[in-house]
């Protein structure tokens, strides 16, 4: 009888198929790469029409467009970047403290893909795909973890989880998002992953310091190398955010708690001492080669506590192990360990207190992040305490729904998820076996827990360990359902088609049961969270007001006076207790601190404040700043404000930029960063039978509702002079007619019910002073029709009391047009102004260079 080679081919690819899938290594790399192409989806694919649209690359605001002011500053000047900022925080300009690790790999990336001479489009291409590409990339460290951990099972279901969990993480790891948060979370994952691996290459190995000695090499290559990586992760994390010191604090901790535990009981400290020593050595050298020795012991700047974190850190963990051996071999009392560290740290604490203060401060600064903000801080989206509505209510925590939990369902949310599994691994450690690599786990988990509790922010942190978290309680409720059974007689048993049929119908019961756990996992987890993902990353990361942000400040970019200074220049940090110099020729252009970086990236011009919550002002002593001047009640008060801010005989500010979100949303808060009392502002009352917010007289008459919703009406310093378009679907535009509608019916106002451009420009001018003859008495009006570049028209008013036979009016408009290398205003006055006394009136013509250098028309009225 002749064989069919047809089946027995067919027999032999479904045998070599299954022992391909027998091949756990095999398969969880295929699992681990498919992950990694989900979220890479997510992150890159979905968004990519909103963010490339209209000609225009949609980078997030504030940090996002200023690290692309970085790199293409970077490319023009490299390989040197910007250490001192000019452009920004006048007239002072700011001494830089955004890693560099982050400016220099978009930066290099676009020289290789650009053959060393990239197109600005090119740049900003990458610089678009970075944080979508990092985002998906911290599926590795994730699975390593999970595997290194508990197990392969657990660390593939947290690279899942990690890829599709919606919250901070995932906005902050979409492509657009070009901020440093997400090489944040991948360097100090990879980090702990390799630090983890270490820990685990010296777990019951006999390792002594004795074998550097003995140059017993190959039993320290391993850890040795893997220690090496560590310290190069942590490296690379600090140069991408220089705060990043306070991981190199979590370590120390459970080093220290380790050392004491194993001198406790008598074990040897020698691989441990070895791991820690080799991983802070080998972070040294990085941060050494940005340490700035003017930056004394800052934790936000390449400074002395870097060194100290590093190399210290390296010295002290050697001196601790040399510690523990000493008193092993002369039989010290083991409690004397503890005790001895202890009394080390308190007289380190002491002596720095006394004699270094700045390393005393450094120490405190690190409590500090635990802690909530306070006064106009609290206003800070990302640095509220979490709220009940922001864990359960929106995708703000990284949870199962992304959406309400209804009732009971809170429960089995990650957010109680994760806490239990923190009870349950802390149960295991005390009660069935300390493992270090369990510890080195929960003390980086709680840590990260405890952070969430103060600020709100760090949950893009906590994602991470939630999802690791949630896997190990997810796999430990499939390994009770009896998936891990199966899964280990499914390799032991089936190595051809008929073993495979012989497995599945050998105990169909279990295996439907099996199944049906997978299923509602697939349908808890999994559906949900790439549902919400799919849906919050499809929009991009620009705000709803982009494009009118986009086009007002290119407008200010081409239509206003340059300001005398190299955009792509790097200047000198000044010397300590020195201002930088500011030509005559620059100004500061005033607008809420959220929107600094738009104005400096966008516009090329100078911010007075900016996202560094820098240039605010307020507080109890009412500083100069953005608070004070946009919470003003009169005009005078605003001008003192900026002339206060101002340096070479000149007002702080020449432009002031506001948009419909300071004015119609978050006046209020304003007023709370300028030490006032947020009930000054808004109020609630029934209209209609619904209690409804109002806006109370105090955000009217403020500066930003006197320019923003009157369009500097009867102002005499301050003109409008460009507006974008309206925008009320969005942020504060929503409010505009609601706003003006109250103040019409409670105040008597007679407000037009319009839309009107979403962000407007407004010019400090001098003014020029219109003046005459008039009786005694009589009330002067003068007036005049302005029309936007928008084609709108509205009516500018003042009025005036005759005195000693005068009037005289200030006013901000010129009649007849801009003139060269000034503003190219496309707002203007459609004709001359009307003078009216009673029944008397008549037309002036005021010229630019009047109304910028204050001068006078007269125009006598008898």
């Amino acid at each position: 009888m002749t064989e069919n080679t047809d089946d027995l081919s067919d027999s032999k690819s479904t045998t070599n198929i299954l022992n391909f899938l027998k091949n756990s290594f095999s398969i969880y790399t295929a699992f681990v790469l498919f992950i990694f192409a989900l979220s890479l989806y997510i992150r890159t694919v979905l968004p990519y029409d909103a963010v490339f649209r209209g000609g225009i690359i949609g980078f997030a605001a504030d940090d996002a467009v200023f690290h692309m002011r970085l790199v293409e500053n970077l490319l023009e000047n490299f390989p040197n970047k910007i250490w001192f900022e000019v452009f920004t925080l006048y007239p002072n300009g700011q001494i830089f403290h955004f890693g560099p690790l982050w400016t220099y790999m978009i930066a290099i990336t676009s020289l290789i893909l650009g053959a060393g001479s990239p197109s600005l489009e090119l740049t900003r291409t990458i610089g678009a795909y970075f944080p979508g590409i990092f985002g998906a990339l911290v599926v590795f460290p994730v699975y390593f973890i999970g595997k290194e951990v508990f197990d392969r099972r657990v660390g593939l279901l947290s690279a899942f989880i990690v890829a599709i969990m919606p919250g901070q993480f995932l906005s902050r790891s979409v492509m657009g998002f070009t901020d440093h948060h997400v090489g944040e979370v991948f360097f100090s994952t990879l980090f702990l992953m390799f630090f983890i691996m270490a820990i685990r290459s010296v777990k019951g190995k006999d390792i002594s310091l004795a074998d550097i000695q003995n140059k017993n090499f190959n039993k320290l290559k391993l850890p040795g190398v893997i220690s090496i990586f560590a310290g190069i992760a942590f490296g690379l994390y600090m140069l991408q955010w220089s705060s990043g010191v306070f991981f190199g604090g979590i370590v120390a901790i459970f080093i220290i708690l380790q050392y004491i535990i194993d001198h406790m009981q008598g074990r040897s400290v020698e691989g441990l001492c070895f791991v820690s020593v080799m991983t802070f050595l080998a972070a040294f050298p990085l941060v050494l080669f940005f340490f700035d020795p003017r930056n004394s012991f800052t934790s936000y700047k390449y400074s002395y506590l870097h060194i100290l974190i590093t190399a210290g850190s390296a010295v002290f963990f050697l001196l601790l192990g040399l510690l523990s051996i000493k008193m092993r071999e002369k039989n010290i009392d083991k409690i004397y360990y503890p005790v001895t560290i202890a009394g080390i740290y308190a007289l380190g604490l002491i002596i720095a207190k006394l004699f270094v203060p700045s390393v005393f401060s450094s120490f405190q600064s690190f409590f500090s992040i635990f802690q909530a903000h306070t006064g106009g801080a609290l206003t800070i989206a990302e640095a509220q305490p979490p709220t009940h509505q922001m864990i359960f209510g929106y995708a703000s925590y990284p949870n199962n729904f992304g959406g309400s939990y209804p009732g009971i369902f809170e429960f089995v949310s990650t957010y109680y998820i994760a806490l239990l599994a923190m009870v349950a691994i802390g149960a295991l450690l005390i009660f069935r076996k300390w493992e270090p690599e369990k510890a080195m786990f929960l003390i980086w988990c709680f840590t990260m827990f405890a952070l969430t509790t103060g600020q709100n922010r760090w949950f893009y942190y906590y994602s991470v360990n939630v999802a690791i978290l949630s896997a190990f309680i997810g796999i430990g409720i499939l390994d009770i359902a009896g998936l891990k059974d199966i899964s280990s007689r499914f390799r032991n048993q089936v190595s051809t088609p008929r073993s495979l049929q012989e497995f599945l119908t050998s105990d169909l019961p279990r295996h439907i049961l099996s199944a049906l756990i997978v299923a509602v996992v697939i349908m808890v987890v999994f559906l949900p969270n790439f549902n919400v993902a799919s849906r919050a990353t499809a929009g991009g990361t620009i705000g709803s007001d982009y494009y009118q942000w986009h086009e007002s400040l290119t407008w200010m970019r081409y239509n206003t006076p340059d300001p005398g200074l190299d955009f792509d220049a790097i200047y000198d940090r000044p010397l300590a207790g020195e201002t930088f110099q500011y030509p005559d020729t620059a100004y500061g252009v005033m607008s809420w601190w959220d929107y600094g970086h738009v104005i400096t990236y966008f516009a090329h011009r100078i911010p007075n404040a900016n996202p560094f919550q820098a240039g605010i002002g307020g507080g109890t002593n009412h500083a100069p700043g953005a608070s004070t001047f946009f919470t003003a009640q009169s005009e005078e008060a605003a001008d003192e404000v900026l002339w206060n801010l101002g340096v070479n005989d000149k007002p702080g500010s020449r432009y002031i930029v506001s948009n419909a979100y300071m004015a119609y949303a978050i006046l209020d808060i304003m007023g709370v960063w300028d030490g006032h009392d947020g009930g000054d502002y808004r109020t609630w009352a029934v209209i209609s039978g619904q209690e409804q917010p109002i806006f109370k007289q105090y955000w009217y008459t403020s500066m930003e509702g006197r320019l923003h919703i009157f369009d500097g009406d009867g102002l005499k310093h301050y003109r409008l002079v460009h507006e974008s378009q309206a925008n009320p679907n969005t942020r504060g535009g929503s409010e505009e007619k609601r706003c003006k509608a109250l103040y019409n019916m409670l105040y008597d106002g007679n407000l037009q019910m319009e839309d009107t451009g979403y962000v407007k420009i407004f010019e400090f001018v001098d003014g020029a002073t219109i003046t005459g003859k008039a009786s005694d008495g009589t009330i002067v009006k003068i007036s005049n029709s302005i029309i936007t570049n928008q084609g709108r028209l509205f009516t500018y008013t003042q009025t005036a009391t005759v005195e000693n036979g005068t009037y005289s009016f200030v006013v901000p408009y010129s009649t007849l047009g801009p003139i060269q290398d000034e503003t190219n205003f496309d707002t203007r006055p459609t004709g001359p102004y009307t003078i009216t006394a009673e029944d008397v009136s008549k037309t002036v013509d005021v010229a630019e260079q009047d109304v910028l250098d204050g001068g006078t028309v007269t125009i006598n009225i008898e």
